[in-house]
C-alpha cells in the first residue's frame, strides 16, 4: 500500500515521502480500514516537526516513533482482527487512530470507531475528530458554558474554531463573538457568530465588552487582558499558545492559573481533548441533522500530504483540510 511516510524530523515537504509499505498486521481488537478521508490536524504538524522540541519526549527523541502521521480518518472496514465481534468488512466507520491515518489502509482500534450513515459524507465524517472534539469538550466540559452565556472565540475560523462558534450556539450561549482575520470574517457570520470582530482592523482586547466564557483558540493576547474581558466568576479556556520552537505552549500554560489567582476568575489549561466515541457519535448525529456543518478548506492528494502539513503550519486555515488516498 502507499503511504506518507518520515524517517526524520523536519519540513513536512522535505521529510515526508510517498512509499509502498507494507499493510498492518492486525491486532487483537484491531479493524484494518480502508480509508477514504483523513482530515489534517495542528498535531500532524507538530508530529511530523518534532516541535516544540520538548514534544520528542514523547513522540522520540531523535527520530519519530510512529513514522507515519495522521489520526482522524473515514473509510470501510476490510478485515478484523482477533477479539472484534462489532465491525464486519463493507462497514463504514469513523474515528481517531494511534498515526498512521496518512495511508491507503490503517489500523485501528476497534472501540475507536463509530459507524458512518449514508447520510453523513465521509468527508465529513472524517473532521470529527481532534479539531472537533477539542470545541465540544473545552466548551461543554473545560468551560463548563451555560445557556444564556456570553462566549468570546478568539481563532474563529480555523479548525477548531469553526466548531467552536457552532456548538456554543448548538450548547445554549446567548450571544458568541469570533474573532478572526479579514479573510474568514463572512465564514464566521455564516456559522452563526452574533458578532465577528477583524483582529487586522481592531484590537478586541481593548474591548469594553464583558464575557462569562473566554475560548482561546490563538492565545495572542496578553493573559492580564484575556483575564480582564471576563466577568467575575468567568472561566478562560486555553486551547494554544503562539508557537516556538522549544517550548511552546509551556510558559502560557504555567503562566495562565498563576494569571488569574484571586481574580474571581478561573483559567483552565492543559487539558488535551479525549477521544469518547459517546461525543464522536453526538458530533455525527448533530451533521446528520444539520445542526452542524464541517467547514472544508482544501482537499489534497496522498501525494500532496507534505503541501498539506506546511499549510497546517501556518495556521490560518479556514476550517478542515483533508487528504483524500
Amino acid at each position: 500500500m502507499r503511504a506518507a511516510v518520515q524517517d526524520r524530523y523536519g519540513s513536512p515537504e522535505t521529510v515526508l515521502e510517498i512509499r509502498e509499505v507494507p499493510v498492518p498486521v492486525l491486532g487483537t481488537g484491531e479493524v484494518l480500514v480502508k480509508v477514504a478521508a483523513a482530515s489534517v490536524n495542528a498535531l500532524d504538524w507538530h508530529f511530523t516537526t518534532g516541535l516544540p522540541m520538548f514534544a520528542r519526549a514523547s513522540l522520540g527523541l531523535r527520530r519519530p516513533r510512529r513514522t507515519t502521521p495522521g489520526v482522524d480518518v473515514a473509510g470501510t472496514v476490510v478485515a478484523v482482527g482477533p477479539d472484534v465481534s462489532r465491525w464486519q468488512p463493507g462497514d463504514e466507520v469513523f474515528g481517531q487512530v494511534r498515526g498512521g491515518g496518512f495511508a491507503e489502509f490503517v489500523a485501528a482500534p476497534a472501540d475507536s470507531l463509530v459507524h458512518r450513515p449514508d447520510e453523513v459524507d465521509v468527508r465529513d465524517a472524517a473532521t470529527l475528530g481532534v479539531a472537533a472534539q477539542t470545541a465540544l469538550q473545552g466548551l461543554r466540559d473545560w468551560g463548563q458554558l451555560q445557556p444564556g452565556q456570553r462566549v468570546l472565540i478568539n481563532g474563529g475560523s480555523g479548525g477548531v474554531g469553526t466548531f467552536a462558534v457552532q456548538l456554543a450556539k448548538i450548547l445554549g450561549a446567548g450571544h458568541v463573538t469570533a474573532v478572526c482575520s479579514t479573510a474568514n470574517v463572512e465564514t464566521a457570520r455564516r456559522l452563526g457568530a452574533d458578532t465577528v470582530v477583524d483582529y487586522l482592523v481592531e484590537d478586541h482586547s481593548a474591548t469594553s465588552e464583558r464575557y462569562d466564557l473566554f475560548f482561546d483558540n490563538a492565545g495572542t493576547w496578553s493573559l492580564g487582558r484575556c483575564r480582564r474581558v471576563l466577568r467575575p466568576g468567568g472561566t478562560y479556556v486555553m486551547v494554544t499558545a503562539p508557537k516556538s520552537p522549544w517550548l511552546h505552549p509551556l510558559p502560557r500554560l504555567l503562566a495562565a492559573p498563576a494569571a488569574f489567582l484571586f481574580s474571581g476568575r478561573r483559567a483552565v489549561a492543559g487539558r488535551t481533548a479525549q477521544h469518547l466515541p459517546a461525543d464522536v457519535e453526538l458530533l455525527r448525529d448533530l451533521v446528520s441533522s444539520g445542526a452542524l456543518r464541517p467547514v472544508m478548506d482544501r482537499q489534497y492528494r496522498l501525494d500532496d500530504v507534505g503541501e498539506a502539513l506546511e499549510q497546517q503550519g501556518r495556521f490560518h486555515a479556514r476550517g478542515k483540510s483533508l487528504i483524500l488516498p
